[in-house]
């Protein structure tokens, strides 16, 4: 079973919320005014798969996600 491991650049991120708006099972704008995860470990293809799919589309390219390990 493949994992992921999700996780916002807080140093990076604008809080424009477009992750949120686009998978809101996965992330939120909190009141620091950035993203964050609200699963960090992926492990369902369909979250997984959602996740990838902001990572392209985020302004500062604040998201990341990674192979565990």
């Amino acid at each position: 079973m493949t994992k992921r491991i999700l996780t916002i650049d807080t140093g990076a991120c604008t809080g424009a919320g477009t992750c949120e708006a686009m998978h809101p099972q996965l992330f939120k704008v909190g009141v620091e005014g950035y993203a964050v995860p609200l699963k960090r470990e992926l492990v369902d293809p369909v979250d997984i798969e959602d996740a990838s799919s902001v990572l392209d589309v985020c302004p500062t390219e604040a998201i990341r996600l990674a192979a565990e390990g």
